[in-house]
């Protein structure tokens, strides 16, 4: 387990260690965000949801990993039921070369799971002995609460190829639930690394959004990618992180290519469907913000999520390793 350094930036720290359930407790921090009246804030979540199982891998078999010991899980504890059993689960793994890779969990017996593979990722180089956590995604119900009726919230796909991409989903808030169109979608899940906007529809109440969870305490971990030739692409997404983080400490260069960009919101500003207030273009050995190098002076904001828009450098799709280790969590 890695030792943090962000004891006195954090409003609450709870360190424990449970043996009998197999879970240690990582720190626990939250983020607020405002959303001024009838306007729209990008929002990711940089905590996560606490982690219900930790243990080490005893064996790999393609898209099953078995966890030494004896867990005694009950079988398919991890699978959702809609109306039986409310949590989508993930396993990430918390060491060795692909720490901070989660996996969503399709099944599970008594001391195994078995898992979806992201496009572009496998299993290999996992070895006997790595760390594994099991958490729960977050979901619209647990995310998102204490909001008023009619609050949006906007999702965007992960497979449309291009830029400028409109929502592919909206979710509303009735007072009770949230609602796609007809359909209850409290339990849907969103991507660890998954950017959204809030849609605040009061056009008089300023309403605050508070994310409390697990800080991660592994590297961060996504995929940039491109979905088809010749076609540069936007990606919603957040750095998961409770403080603010350097730009040019979070992406290795090996990840970006020359004309990536970034694209920032301002969430204290009114207004819905808001342009980037921000725009920063890798030159190749720098961020630039027009012409001035803000590598080392531009930070990511806890809460807050971006576009990334990966360029197309090639005749054909491609996307790369995101990895980074925070701050925090560096000697």
């Amino acid at each position: 387990m890695k030792t943090p350094k962000i004891c006195c930036l954090l409003t609450a720290i709870a360190l424990a260690q449970s043996s009998l359930f197999g879970v240690s407790t990582d720190p626990v921090g939250f983020v607020s965000v405002s959303v001024p009246a009838a306007s729209d804030a990008a929002l990711g979540a940089p905590m996560s949801r606490a982690s219900e199982f930790q243990g080490v891998v005893e064996s790999i078999n393609v898209d099953v990993v078995t966890i030494s010991g004896t867990p005694n899980w009950t079988t398919n504890q991890f699978t959702y039921v809609q109306g039986v059993q409310a949590k989508t689960y993930f396993v990430r793994i918390d060491s060795g070369t692909k720490e901070g890779l989660t996996l969503t969990i399709t099944e599970n017996g008594i001391n195994s799971v078995k898992v979806s593979i992201p496009a572009g990722e496998d299993l290999s180089g996992i070895t006997v002995g790595e760390q594994i956590s099991i958490a729960p995604y977050w979901t619209p119900s647990t995310l998102i609460t204490g909001v008023l009726p009619g609050t949006q919230i906007l999702r965007y796909s992960a497979s449309t190829p291009g830029t400028n991409l409109s929502a592919s989903a909206t979710y509303v808030f009735n007072g009770t639930n949230w609602l796609q169109g007809t359909t209850n979608v409290n339990d849907v899940p969103f991507g660890v690394n998954e950017g959204f906007t809030l849609r605040n529809n009061s056009t008089t109440v300023a309403q605050t959004i508070s994310i409390t969870g697990s800080v991660p305490m592994t590297s961060h971990r996504a995929r940039l990618y491109t979905l088809a030739p010749s076609t540069t692409q936007d990606i919603r997404m957040f750095y998961n992180s409770p403080i603010p983080e350097t730009i040019g400490n979070v992406f290795p260069s090996g990840s970006l290519a020359p004309g990536d960009r970034l694209l920032a919101f301002d969430n204290s500003a009114a207004g819905k469907n808001k342009s980037a207030s921000t725009t920063l273009v890798w030159s190749g050995s720098a961020w630039l913000q027009g012409s001035t190098n803000v590598t080392t002076t531009y930070q990511l904001t806890p809460g807050s999520s971006y576009i990334f828009r990966k360029n197309q450098t090639g005749a054909s799709a491609a996307s790369v390793v995101w990895s980074d280790l925070p701050s925090y969590l560096q000697p």
